[in-house]
């Protein structure tokens, strides 16, 4: 069964079938325009950022009783009351920050149960290998880690780096080398 994972839980642990109803390939591109009094039209300054992503599902519940259903109808909106990483099963190697704002509806046929939800999501999924890159005991000098990043958007970067020992580290350097 195809499936999310989302906040470190499979969508399978509640037993849902899934159906994505909208994953956008791009999100929506941000207007940054002015209007001028006087003047037609307007001045857009671009900057090329982006709107967050919307995506939606719809989730299909089935159990063997009424009780049963509004069980597990519970259960699945406080998992969904959190915020975390959400990962498609058909494309394990992405991640998209994600939070339900919007309630969550449950329609009830007898012990079925179908629901629509909508995750808002930052613009641009991660690359789950590139996030969890962790590099263990460097104790040579120059030490190179390369990264492979492929996305398709300019990003920021975040690199912490630890000391677990009791000896101070000097004279760090990091430098970016631009693909060619």
């Amino acid at each position: 069964m195809k499936g999310f994972t989302f906040a470190n839980i499979h969508s399978s642990t509640y037993e849902l079938y899934v159906r994505s109803d909208n994953r956008t390939i791009a999100p929506s591109l941000r207007k940054n325009e002015f209007v001028i009094p006087g003047r037609h039209g307007t001045l857009d300054f671009g900057n090329n950022t982006y709107e967050p992503r919307f995506i939606t599902m719809e989730l299909f519940l089935v159990r063997k009783s009424m009780e049963d259903l509004r069980q597990q109808a519970r259960d699945i909106a406080h998992w969904l009351s959190k915020s975390g990483v959400l990962v498609f099963d058909d494309e394990p190697d992405k991640a998209y920050q994600a939070k339900v704002y919007e309630n969550i509806d449950i329609e009830e046929i007898a012990a079925y149960g179908k629901s629509m939800v909508t995750f808002e999501c930052q613009p641009f999924a991660e690359s789950l290998e590139y996030r969890q890159v962790n590099i263990p005991n460097i104790t040579t000098k120059p030490y190179e880690i390369p990264l492979n990043v492929k996305g398709t958007s300019e990003t920021c970067c975040i690199i912490t780096i630890k000391n677990n020992g009791t000896t101070n580290v000097n004279n760090i350097t990091i430098v970016r080398k631009a693909g060619i």
